[in-house]
């Protein structure tokens, strides 16, 4: 009788011990991509993109002028 209750104790050590060791492994992969994520390129190809987008009919109507203005 004593015997199997050691035995089951250490079954739940073991059972409580890989459930921990997934779950530190799980957050430090997931500390390490928000660290990348914040350390690495910020994303930004142009300052103000929302005043570019607002106007970016305006900036393809400019290409095109400035295109027909240099064949001439």
């Amino acid at each position: 009788m004593e015997n199997e209750q050691t035995k089951n104790r250490k079954d739940g050590r073991i059972v409580l011990m890989a459930l921990i060791a997934f779950f530190v492994v799980f957050a430090s992969v997931d500390a390490y991509f928000v660290y990348k994520a914040l350390s690495t390129h910020t994303g930004v190809v142009v300052e103000h993109a929302y005043e570019v987008g607002l106007n970016y009919n305006d900036i393809i109507e400019q290409a095109q002028q400035h295109e027909s203005s240099s064949a001439n």
